[in-house]
C-alpha cells in the first residue's frame, strides 16, 4: 500500500473536490493564492459534507449540508449545485458567528434540498464572485444497495494514531463515517475541532501521519461522548457532566460544527446541562441554530440499515420512561433489514477504565425485543467484540444514579457460543462492539488477545467477550448487504485484525 496518494487519485477519492484559490498557510488556516484572492477571508475549515436533516429514505427528498468556516470577515458566498456541472440550482446559505477560543469565527452552511437518492451531486462554492471550491458527493443509497461505512471512536487528538486511522479509513472508500463519541479532545471546544478534527479528517493531503480528506466526500455522523461535554458542573460538582460557557465560551462544538438529523426529542428528558452567564449561553444557542439539544438523540437510514444514535453521558437517567418509549418507538418504526444502535459509553465492557459505567444495560431488553443487530460504542480505548448475547437486568436501581460513575447494573447473561462468524454466521442475540481505539492513548494493554482477562467477578465471571485487541489503534469497517454483512477491524497500518460474517438466515 503506498504511503501517499497521487493528486489524481486524491481528487477522485475526495469527491473530485478542488480548492482553486485556497492553500494552507498554518495550522487550520487556508488563504487565497497570491494574486487571485484579494479581499477573500481566511478559511478555518474548508468545505465539508454533513448529512443535514435527512433521516428516512425518501426519493427526491434527500438533503445534504455543505459547510465551511472563516475568520470574522464579511464575504459574499454562493453555492450552486445539480446533477451535472451545469448545476442549475442555488442553495440558501446561513451564517452564524461563534466564539472559538478568544476569536469570533463565522460558520457557513448551504442546505441542498430535494435531491435524488444514490446519485452524484455536483456543486461549486464562490466567494466574492471567485470560485474557491468545486466538487461532488453521492447522496444516501436506497434500500437494496450494498453500503460500506467506517465506525471510529475516541479519535481527534494530537496522537499520530488518530491521523493514521483517518488515512486508513479513507483508503477503504466508505460511503459515510460514524463516530461513536469523543470526536475531539479534551473538552469538545470549538477550537479543538479546528486543531484536531478538521486538520485530520479534512486534511489537504492524504498520507500516513497526516490524515485524509474524508469530510470532503462523505458525511460524518457522530454522538456525544464525555469529552464532547467535559466540564465539571459547578452545581452538582460532577466531572464530564456539563458545558460551562464561563470556563470556555467555545464549549459544545458538537452542536456548532455538526449538522445532523433533527428527528429526536426537541426537549429531551436529560439534556446536557448548560452553565455560565445567560449572555454566553444565549450566544451558543444562537450559533447552534436550534440543533441543541435535539441533535443529542436522532436516527437515520442508509441503504438497508437503520441507525439509532443516543446520548449516554452520566447526566442521562436511562431508566426514564419517556426516553425508553421514544427509543422503542423509533426501532419499531423502521422496515430496515438491519438495526444498529450507537452510543459512547458501552453497556458491556471488560476494560478497567470504565467498567462501572453500565447505565445503558437497562436498554438491552428493548434492543433485543426490537431486533437490534449491533450496538457500537467507544469510551474504552480498545477494540472489543462480544459474543451474541441476551441480558436480563436484575437490579436497575443505579440506572437513575445520574452524575456518578457508579452505575452498576447486574443481571443474567445468555451467550450464543455457537456463533463464530466464520462457519456459524447467524447470531442469537445482539453483538456489542467497542471501537474506541481511534487515536487517543490506548487502554488495557494486558487484555490484548488474552482471554484470561476478559471476565469480571461483578458480572459473575460471565464469559461474553469474543475478542479484545488493545495494542494498536484501529477502526471498524462494515460492508452491508440485504441478507449478510461483513465486519472487519482495520488497524492503523491497514492490516485486518478481526473479521466476521453475519447473516440473516
Amino acid at each position: 500500500m503506498p504511503n501517499t496518494i497521487s493528486r489524481r487519485s486524491f481528487l477522485r477519492s475526495a469527491g473530485g473536490v478542488t480548492f482553486l484559490a485556497l492553500t494552507p498557510i498554518g495550522r487550520g488556516l487556508f488563504a487565497a493564492t497570491e494574486g487571485q484572492g484579494a479581499g477573500l477571508p481566511l478559511f478555518t475549515a474548508l468545505p465539508y459534507i454533513q448529512p443535514g436533516n435527512g433521516s428516512r429514505l425518501v426519493e427526491s427528498q434527500e438533503a445534504v449540508v455543505v459547510a465551511w468556516q472563516t475568520e470574522n470577515k464579511d464575504a459574499k458566498f454562493t453555492l450552486v449545485y445539480g446533477p451535472t456541472k451545469t448545476y442549475g440550482q442555488t442553495a440558501a446559505i446561513t451564517r452564524m458567528a461563534r466564539l472559538s477560543g478568544e476569536e469570533t469565527r463565522l460558520n457557513y452552511a448551504a442546505n441542498l434540498q430535494r435531491l435524488p437518492l444514490g446519485h452524484k451531486v455536483f456543486y461549486k462554492v464562490t466567494c466574492n464572485e471567485r470560485t474557491v471550491a468545486e466538487g461532488y458527493f453521492t447522496t444516501r443509497q436506497p434500500r437494496g444497495i450494498r453500503t460500506r461505512f467506517a465506525a471510529i471512536g475516541d479519535n481527534a487528538c494530537e496522537n499520530i494514531g488518530n491521523r493514521n486511522v483517518a488515512y486508513q479509513a479513507y483508503l477503504t472508500h466508505p460511503d459515510f463515517v460514524v463516530n461513536v463519541g469523543d470526536s475531539v479532545y479534551n473538552q469538545g471546544r470549538d477550537s479543538e475541532y479546528t486543531k484536531y478534527f478538521f486538520m485530520v479528517f479534512n486534511s489537504d493531503t492524504a498520507a500516513p501521519g497526516v490524515g485524509a480528506p474524508l469530510l470532503r466526500s462523505v458525511p460524518y455522523y457522530s454522538v456525544l461522548g464525555n469529552h464532547d461535554i467535559n466540564f465539571t458542573d459547578p452545581v452538582t460538582k460532577a466531572g464530564f457532566s456539563c458545558a460551562n460557557f464561563d470556563t470556555d465560551p467555545g464549549a459544545l462544538g458538537y452542536y456548532t460544527n455538526m449538522y445532523l438529523p433533527a428527528n429526536g426529542f426537541k426537549t429531551p428528558p436529560n439534556p446536557t446541562p448548560l452553565r455560565g452567564s445567560q449572555q454566553r449561553i444565549e450566544a451558543f444557542q444562537k450559533a447552534a441554530a436550534g440543533r441543541y439539544p435535539q441533535m443529542a438523540n436522532y436516527s437515520f437510514d442508509y441503504g438497508d440499515v437503520h441507525f439509532l444514535c443516543l446520548d449516554a453521558n452520566i447526566y442521562i437517567d436511562t431508566s426514564n420512561q419517556e426516553w425508553q418509549n421514544w427509543i422503542s418507538a423509533d426501532l419499531k418504526s423502521t422496515d430496515a433489514r438491519w438495526k444498529f444502535v450507537i452510543h459512547h459509553q458501552p453497556a458491556f465492557n471488560v476494560g478497567d477504565a470504565h467498567f462501572t459505567e453500565q447505565q445503558m444495560r437497562v436498554l438491552s431488553p428493548i434492543f433485543e425485543a426490537n431486533g437490534v443487530d449491533f450496538v457500537l460504542n467507544g469510551h474504552e480505548h480498545i477494540y472489543q467484540r462480544s459474543q451474541p448475547l441476551h441480558f436480563a437486568p436484575t437490579d436497575t436501581t443505579k440506572a437513575a444514579n445520574v452524575n456518578s460513575a457508579d452505575r452498576l447494573i447486574p443481571g443474567t447473561f445468555t451467550v450464543d457460543r455457537k456463533f463464530d462468524g466464520q462457519l456459524v454466521t447467524k447470531p442469537d442475540g445482539v453483538i456489542y462492539i467497542t471501537t474506541g481505539a481511534g487515536g487517543q492513548n490506548l487502554h488495557d494493554t494486558k487484555m490484548n488477545n488474552n482471554p484470561t482477562e476478559w471476565t469480571h467477578q461483578r458480572d459473575n465471571n460471565a464469559a461474553y467477550v469474543a475478542r479484545v485487541i488493545s495494542d494498536r489503534h484501529s477502526f471498524t469497517l462494515f460492508d452491508v448487504g440485504e441478507e449478510e454483512l461483513t465486519l472487519t477491524q482495520v488497524d492503523e497500518n491497514g492490516l485486518d485484525i478481526d473479521r466476521i460474517r453475519v447473516t440473516k438466515s
